[in-house]
Protein backbone atom coordinates (compact mmCIF):
# COMPACT_ATOMS: atom_id res chain seq x y z
CA UNK A 1 0.00 0.00 0.00
CA UNK A 2 1.63 3.22 -1.14
CA UNK A 3 1.94 6.30 1.82
CA UNK A 4 -0.44 8.52 -0.11
CA UNK A 5 -3.27 5.73 0.02
CA UNK A 6 -2.41 5.20 3.44
CA UNK A 7 -2.46 8.86 4.01
CA UNK A 8 -6.07 9.06 2.65
CA UNK A 9 -7.78 6.31 4.70
CA UNK A 10 -6.21 8.02 7.89
CA UNK A 11 -7.42 10.93 7.19
CA UNK A 12 -10.60 9.38 6.36
CA UNK A 13 -11.10 7.79 9.50
CA UNK A 14 -9.50 10.48 11.36
CA UNK A 15 -10.70 13.78 9.39
CA UNK A 16 -9.23 17.21 11.06
CA UNK A 17 -11.17 19.10 13.15
CA UNK A 18 -12.45 22.38 11.80
CA UNK A 19 -13.96 25.14 13.83
CA UNK A 20 -18.00 25.26 13.12
CA UNK A 21 -18.52 28.16 11.49
CA UNK A 22 -20.69 30.30 13.85
CA UNK A 23 -24.13 30.26 12.13
CA UNK A 24 -23.81 26.82 12.63
CA UNK A 25 -22.91 27.67 16.60
CA UNK A 26 -25.88 29.83 16.50
CA UNK A 27 -28.49 27.41 15.51
CA UNK A 28 -26.99 24.48 17.74
CA UNK A 29 -27.59 26.59 20.47
CA UNK A 30 -30.89 28.28 19.87
CA UNK A 31 -29.29 31.15 20.05
CA UNK A 32 -32.04 32.92 18.72
CA UNK A 33 -34.78 35.79 19.91
CA UNK A 34 -38.32 36.49 18.90
CA UNK A 35 -40.27 39.50 18.51
CA UNK A 36 -43.82 40.02 17.70
CA UNK A 37 -45.55 42.70 16.01
CA UNK A 38 -49.12 42.81 16.29
CA UNK A 39 -51.12 43.41 13.18
CA UNK A 40 -54.59 45.26 13.52
CA UNK A 41 -58.22 44.91 12.36
CA UNK A 42 -58.54 48.06 11.18
CA UNK A 43 -62.65 48.98 11.14
CA UNK A 44 -62.73 47.06 14.64
CA UNK A 45 -59.47 47.74 16.02
CA UNK A 46 -58.69 44.12 17.23
CA UNK A 47 -55.78 42.37 16.91
CA UNK A 48 -55.77 39.79 13.93
CA UNK A 49 -52.45 38.24 14.89
CA UNK A 50 -48.58 38.81 15.40
CA UNK A 51 -45.77 38.75 12.90
CA UNK A 52 -42.98 36.79 14.32
CA UNK A 53 -39.49 38.64 13.80
CA UNK A 54 -36.44 36.40 14.55
CA UNK A 55 -32.97 38.14 15.64
CA UNK A 56 -29.44 37.05 16.34
CA UNK A 57 -28.66 37.35 20.10
CA UNK A 58 -28.30 41.51 21.29
CA UNK A 59 -24.62 42.71 20.84
CA UNK A 60 -23.75 39.28 18.62
CA UNK A 61 -21.92 39.16 15.32
CA UNK A 62 -25.39 38.11 14.09
CA UNK A 63 -27.93 39.71 16.20
CA UNK A 64 -29.97 41.25 12.51
CA UNK A 65 -32.16 39.19 10.38
CA UNK A 66 -29.72 40.22 7.56
CA UNK A 67 -26.49 39.28 9.27
CA UNK A 68 -28.02 36.12 9.94
CA UNK A 69 -29.08 35.70 5.99
CA UNK A 70 -26.02 36.46 4.72
CA UNK A 71 -24.21 33.66 7.05
CA UNK A 72 -27.04 31.33 5.80
CA UNK A 73 -26.40 32.45 2.45
CA UNK A 74 -22.62 31.99 2.09
CA UNK A 75 -22.77 28.67 4.09
CA UNK A 76 -25.56 27.16 2.27
CA UNK A 77 -27.55 26.57 5.28
CA UNK A 78 -30.54 28.96 4.18
CA UNK A 79 -33.03 26.27 4.56
CA UNK A 80 -31.72 25.07 8.04
CA UNK A 81 -31.56 28.90 9.49
CA UNK A 82 -35.48 29.30 8.26
CA UNK A 83 -36.38 26.50 9.59
CA UNK A 84 -34.88 26.98 13.42
CA UNK A 85 -36.37 30.58 12.92
CA UNK A 86 -40.12 28.90 12.69
CA UNK A 87 -39.37 26.64 15.56
CA UNK A 88 -38.34 29.44 17.71
CA UNK A 89 -41.06 31.78 16.66
CA UNK A 90 -43.70 28.80 17.28
CA UNK A 91 -41.92 27.90 21.10
CA UNK A 92 -42.29 31.16 22.40
CA UNK A 93 -45.61 31.91 21.02
CA UNK A 94 -46.74 28.69 23.03
CA UNK A 95 -49.89 26.80 23.21
CA UNK A 96 -51.26 29.05 25.84
CA UNK A 97 -52.37 31.89 23.21
CA UNK A 98 -55.87 31.19 22.15
CA UNK A 99 -56.86 33.69 20.39
CA UNK A 100 -55.58 35.46 17.10
CA UNK A 101 -52.90 33.81 14.38
CA UNK A 102 -49.19 34.09 13.80
CA UNK A 103 -47.53 34.68 11.14
CA UNK A 104 -44.15 33.29 10.08
CA UNK A 105 -41.82 34.49 7.19
CA UNK A 106 -40.57 31.66 4.93
CA UNK A 107 -39.17 32.74 1.55
CA UNK A 108 -40.12 31.07 -1.71
CA UNK A 109 -36.68 29.59 -2.18
CA UNK A 110 -36.83 27.13 0.93
CA UNK A 111 -40.37 26.51 0.56
CA UNK A 112 -40.06 25.53 -3.42
CA UNK A 113 -37.21 23.19 -1.65
CA UNK A 114 -39.65 21.68 1.09
CA UNK A 115 -42.17 21.01 -2.05
CA UNK A 116 -41.42 17.31 -2.54
CA UNK A 117 -43.72 15.53 0.10
CA UNK A 118 -40.37 14.23 2.19
CA UNK A 119 -38.86 17.37 2.62
CA UNK A 120 -42.77 19.31 3.51
CA UNK A 121 -42.97 16.97 6.66
CA UNK A 122 -40.18 18.53 8.18
CA UNK A 123 -42.19 21.72 7.70
CA UNK A 124 -45.56 20.00 9.05
CA UNK A 125 -43.71 18.24 11.65
CA UNK A 126 -43.13 22.34 13.45
CA UNK A 127 -46.71 22.51 13.69
CA UNK A 128 -47.32 19.49 15.92
CA UNK A 129 -44.32 19.25 18.28
CA UNK A 130 -45.52 23.03 19.74
CA UNK A 131 -48.65 22.11 19.69
CA UNK A 132 -49.53 25.18 17.18
CA UNK A 133 -52.85 24.59 15.48
CA UNK A 134 -52.16 24.98 11.68
CA UNK A 135 -55.68 27.22 11.22
CA UNK A 136 -54.03 30.11 13.36
CA UNK A 137 -50.79 29.72 11.40
CA UNK A 138 -50.48 32.61 8.40
CA UNK A 139 -47.20 31.54 6.32
CA UNK A 140 -45.84 34.76 4.84
CA UNK A 141 -44.01 33.61 1.20
CA UNK A 142 -40.97 36.27 1.27
CA UNK A 143 -37.99 36.73 -1.23
CA UNK A 144 -40.22 35.67 -4.16
CA UNK A 145 -39.08 38.40 -6.58
CA UNK A 146 -36.38 36.37 -8.58
CA UNK A 147 -38.27 32.87 -7.61
CA UNK A 148 -38.21 30.79 -11.06
CA UNK A 149 -39.87 27.72 -10.51
CA UNK A 150 -43.17 28.86 -9.27
CA UNK A 151 -44.76 25.16 -9.81
CA UNK A 152 -42.60 24.41 -7.12
CA UNK A 153 -44.26 26.87 -4.83
CA UNK A 154 -47.44 26.75 -5.70
CA UNK A 155 -47.45 22.61 -4.52
CA UNK A 156 -46.06 23.60 -1.25
CA UNK A 157 -48.32 26.59 -0.77
CA UNK A 158 -51.21 24.77 -1.95
CA UNK A 159 -49.96 21.53 0.78
CA UNK A 160 -49.66 24.32 3.77
CA UNK A 161 -53.67 25.24 2.43
CA UNK A 162 -54.60 21.99 2.99
CA UNK A 163 -52.96 21.30 6.33
CA UNK A 164 -54.94 24.54 7.31
CA UNK A 165 -52.90 26.93 7.02
CA UNK A 166 -53.28 30.50 5.55
CA UNK A 167 -50.76 31.95 2.67
CA UNK A 168 -49.42 35.70 2.63
CA UNK A 169 -47.83 37.14 0.06
CA UNK A 170 -45.63 39.51 1.06
CA UNK A 171 -43.72 42.85 -0.48
CA UNK A 172 -46.25 43.13 -2.71
CA UNK A 173 -45.84 45.43 -5.32
CA UNK A 174 -48.41 47.07 -8.16
CA UNK A 175 -46.43 45.22 -10.74
CA UNK A 176 -47.12 42.54 -13.64
CA UNK A 177 -45.03 39.98 -11.60
CA UNK A 178 -46.86 40.54 -8.13
CA UNK A 179 -50.28 40.36 -9.40
CA UNK A 180 -49.68 37.39 -11.71
CA UNK A 181 -48.61 35.64 -8.32
CA UNK A 182 -51.28 36.94 -6.35
CA UNK A 183 -53.69 35.13 -8.50
CA UNK A 184 -51.46 31.92 -9.05
CA UNK A 185 -50.94 31.22 -5.30
CA UNK A 186 -54.70 33.02 -3.80
CA UNK A 187 -53.27 33.95 -0.93
CA UNK A 188 -56.25 34.96 1.52
CA UNK A 189 -53.73 37.32 2.85
CA UNK A 190 -51.54 39.94 0.61
CA UNK A 191 -48.71 42.16 2.01
CA UNK A 192 -47.89 45.32 0.02
CA UNK A 193 -44.36 46.30 -0.23
CA UNK A 194 -43.83 48.73 2.79
CA UNK A 195 -42.58 51.77 0.34
CA UNK A 196 -45.92 51.79 -1.15
CA UNK A 197 -47.62 52.83 2.42
CA UNK A 198 -44.84 55.07 3.27
CA UNK A 199 -45.16 59.13 3.65
CA UNK A 200 -48.52 58.31 2.08
CA UNK A 201 -49.67 62.22 3.31
CA UNK A 202 -47.44 63.94 1.34
CA UNK A 203 -47.87 61.65 -1.79
CA UNK A 204 -51.59 61.33 -2.89
CA UNK A 205 -50.72 59.02 -5.92
CA UNK A 206 -49.99 56.63 -3.23
CA UNK A 207 -53.34 56.46 -1.68
CA UNK A 208 -54.87 55.79 -5.35
CA UNK A 209 -53.19 53.16 -5.83
CA UNK A 210 -54.43 51.48 -2.34
CA UNK A 211 -57.59 51.79 -3.18
CA UNK A 212 -57.26 50.47 -6.56
CA UNK A 213 -55.42 47.22 -4.49
CA UNK A 214 -57.75 47.30 -1.92
CA UNK A 215 -60.51 46.91 -4.47
CA UNK A 216 -58.52 44.00 -6.18
CA UNK A 217 -57.97 41.99 -2.54
CA UNK A 218 -61.89 42.49 -2.46
CA UNK A 219 -62.39 40.66 -5.99
CA UNK A 220 -60.02 37.67 -4.78
CA UNK A 221 -61.25 37.43 -1.05
CA UNK A 222 -58.07 38.26 -0.20
CA UNK A 223 -56.81 40.95 3.09
CA UNK A 224 -55.05 43.46 2.18
CA UNK A 225 -51.87 44.46 4.74
CA UNK A 226 -50.28 47.69 4.94
CA UNK A 227 -47.18 47.47 6.25
CA UNK A 228 -44.47 50.56 7.84
CA UNK A 229 -48.00 52.54 9.47
CA UNK A 230 -46.38 55.38 11.05
CA UNK A 231 -48.33 58.09 12.26
CA UNK A 232 -51.99 59.08 12.60
CA UNK A 233 -52.13 60.51 9.45
CA UNK A 234 -50.97 58.09 7.41
CA UNK A 235 -52.90 55.27 9.81
CA UNK A 236 -56.03 57.26 8.47
CA UNK A 237 -55.30 57.21 4.90
CA UNK A 238 -54.76 53.47 5.38
CA UNK A 239 -58.49 53.17 6.80
CA UNK A 240 -59.88 55.51 4.23
CA UNK A 241 -58.85 53.37 1.50
CA UNK A 242 -60.27 50.54 2.37
CA UNK A 243 -57.17 48.19 3.98
CA UNK A 244 -58.50 45.67 5.67
CA UNK A 245 -55.05 45.05 8.34
CA UNK A 246 -51.93 47.02 9.29
CA UNK A 247 -48.78 47.19 11.30
CA UNK A 248 -46.09 49.51 11.84
CA UNK A 249 -44.71 51.17 15.31
CA UNK A 250 -47.85 53.39 15.64
CA UNK A 251 -49.78 50.90 15.72
CA UNK A 252 -47.34 48.64 18.13
CA UNK A 253 -43.80 47.99 17.92
CA UNK A 254 -41.88 44.41 17.92
CA UNK A 255 -42.06 43.17 21.72
CA UNK A 256 -40.89 39.69 23.33
CA UNK A 257 -44.61 38.82 24.17
CA UNK A 258 -47.72 39.21 22.04
CA UNK A 259 -50.16 42.03 23.13
CA UNK A 260 -53.87 41.51 23.83
CA UNK A 261 -55.13 44.85 22.65
CA UNK A 262 -54.21 47.97 20.64
CA UNK A 263 -52.50 50.73 22.11
CA UNK A 264 -54.49 53.83 22.95
CA UNK A 265 -52.88 56.59 20.52
CA UNK A 266 -54.01 54.04 17.91
CA UNK A 267 -57.31 53.08 19.35
CA UNK A 268 -58.37 56.86 18.91
CA UNK A 269 -57.68 56.89 15.58
CA UNK A 270 -59.66 54.49 14.63
CA UNK A 271 -62.58 55.69 17.21
CA UNK A 272 -62.97 58.34 14.62
CA UNK A 273 -66.11 58.39 12.91
CA UNK A 274 -65.76 57.92 9.30
CA UNK A 275 -67.84 55.83 6.40
CA UNK A 276 -66.23 52.78 5.21
CA UNK A 277 -65.39 52.76 0.92
CA UNK A 278 -67.90 50.88 -0.84
CA UNK A 279 -66.90 47.21 -2.31
CA UNK A 280 -66.55 47.50 -5.72
CA UNK A 281 -69.63 46.21 -7.18
CA UNK A 282 -68.55 43.39 -9.94
CA UNK A 283 -65.43 40.97 -10.46
CA UNK A 284 -62.64 42.81 -12.51
CA UNK A 285 -59.35 41.49 -14.46
CA UNK A 286 -55.67 41.81 -12.32
CA UNK A 287 -53.90 42.17 -15.81
CA UNK A 288 -56.10 45.06 -16.76
CA UNK A 289 -56.20 46.59 -13.31
CA UNK A 290 -52.18 46.30 -13.56
CA UNK A 291 -52.87 48.35 -16.54
CA UNK A 292 -54.88 50.88 -14.90
CA UNK A 293 -52.18 51.45 -12.26
CA UNK A 294 -49.57 52.18 -14.69
CA UNK A 295 -51.04 55.06 -15.97
CA UNK A 296 -51.71 56.17 -13.08
CA UNK A 297 -48.71 56.34 -11.07
CA UNK A 298 -45.71 55.59 -14.03
CA UNK A 299 -43.46 53.19 -13.57
CA UNK A 300 -42.41 53.50 -10.05
CA UNK A 301 -43.90 50.74 -8.22
CA UNK A 302 -43.35 48.59 -11.40
CA UNK A 303 -39.74 47.33 -11.17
Amino acid sequence: MSEVSLVQRLLKRWPAKTPPHPLQVVLEQGALETLYQPIIALQSGAIDGHEALVRGQKDSDMETPQALLDAAQLVQMQIELELACLGRALQSWGYPHTAGRIYLNLSAHTLVALSEPKSFKRLEGLFLAYRVPAKRVVVEVTQHRKIKDIAALERCTTALQALGCAIALDDVKASRRSLDLWLRLKPAVVKLDSRMTQDLQNDPDKAKVLRTLSNLAFKTGASLVAKAVEDAEDLRIVRDAGVHLAQGHFLGFPAPAAVDTLNLRARNVLAEKWTPPEPPSRPGDLTAADSGLQKLVGMRWFD
